[in-house]
């Protein structure tokens, strides 16, 4: 009979005030690890996210840059009675014209791409057209408000080198190079055909 009422005391016995402590503790020590884990994994998640957005984003500039300069074409104006090619670059811009128009240009188009201030400007422009130098200077379109230096240079094959600027003339360039930063710079290749005007 004791023994009956012995197990019966220890069946009924509750937890001590110092175990619901300690497991208290070990609860919230366990809740705590699991939200930083959890936090971590978001905030990498959405990095990880931004980033892949952000790539996406330069990859398909820079191929919209790279194509309009594979079609770039020797268009030429008549500058102080001299005609020269419609192309000039310089570190921060470069302006050329380009066989690739969609519906509301027809024929040939001027390009130019401007980097200031973080900030990439673009402006377009359908030829022949006799205001061709008051638009030229006009309002830019902002292409991308927020995007690392970019910068272009352009190779002078009789020269076997890089120059920072591209005067206008007779002739293209061998080769565009964009350097958009953090990425890797792509270079462009013009056509031998198009590297002197006829």
């Amino acid at each position: 009979m004791r023994h009956k009422a012995y197990v019966s005391g220890r069946c009924c016995r509750g937890f001590t005030i110092l175990e619901i402590v300690v497991a208290m503790t070990i609860m919230s020590i366990i809740t705590v690890i699991v939200g930083s884990v959890f936090r971590l994994a978001v905030n990498a998640w959405e990095k990880g996210d931004s980033e892949t957005g952000e790539t996406q984003k330069l990859r398909i500039l820079s191929g919209f840059i790279s194509q309009q300069i594979k079609s770039a074409y020797p268009y030429q104006l008549t500058v102080d009675d001299e005609r020269i090619v419609l192309f000039k670059g310089e570190r921060d811009s470069v302006m050329f014209v380009t066989t690739i128009a969609d519906s509301s240009f027809h024929g040939f188009k001027w390009v130019r791409y401007e980097y200031r201030n973080g900030v990439l400007y673009y402006k377009e422009g359908s030829l022949p057209d006799k205001e061709f130098h008051d638009k030229i200077s006009g309002e830019d379109e902002v292409l991308d408000p927020n995007i690392g230096k970019v910068t272009f240079s352009y190779f002078l094959s009789d020269e076997e080198k890089w120059v920072d600027s591209w005067e206008l003339g007779e002739a293209f360039p061998d080769a565009v190079r964009v350097q958009i930063e953090p990425f890797q710079a792509f270079t462009v290749s013009l056509p031998a055909s198009l590297r002197i005007a006829e």
